[in-house]
């Protein structure tokens, strides 16, 4: 299920996605497959640290990048005042659960590299329960289209890393 993170496809992955260069750190410590990593990045930020757009989210739309200290006014919003959650950073962590259980690990939410970390080890327990692309993106999203959207993209990133 493995190939090599190698520099050439960091690079080709970097034509199209931001903090490419993370992303295959976080994926190699997540045991990940660099071209899944690529998929997930592709369908929720593109590689961005940003806030999601969902409707009435927290933060939604917000212009600038996540941070330390926009993260904590996103999180007394959600947390104390009740408001709706909505995607942080490039994997767009969403469940309220999964800010609390990332910070248990001493992984910082508004951190590109801790934010990929997390999403892809979780991408990685829904593949390695459900044995497919689709059963992992369903599971990770909620949605079984977004499962055979990322399906479908991950047998694109194959293609454009070289990977058969």
């Amino acid at each position: 299920m493995t190939a090599p993170v190698t520099p050439a496809r960091v690079a080709i992955a970097a034509k199209s996605l931001q903090n490419a260069d993370i992303a295959a750190i976080a994926c190699r410590e997540a045991g990940l497959p660099f071209f899944a990593a690529c998929a997930l990045l592709e369908k929720e930020s593109g590689g961005k640290n940003v806030y999601g757009h969902d409707k009435g989210g927290a933060l939604a739309g917000f212009p600038g990048v996540v941070n330390a200290g926009n993260f904590e006014v996103f999180r007394w919003l959600v947390f104390d005042k009740g408001q709706t959650s909505n995607g942080v950073g490039p994997c767009q962590i969403t469940f309220k659960g999964f800010f609390v259980d990332m910070e248990s690990q001493g992984l910082k939410p508004w951190s590109p590299h801790d934010n990929m970390l997390y999403g892809f080890r979780l991408l990685k327990r829904h593949y390695d329960a459900g044995g497919s692309w689709v059963a992992a993106g369903t599971a990770y999203n909620g949605a079984r289209s977004y499962g055979v959207d990322l399906d479908r993209k991950v047998t694109e990133w194959k293609k454009r890393l070289g990977i058969s």
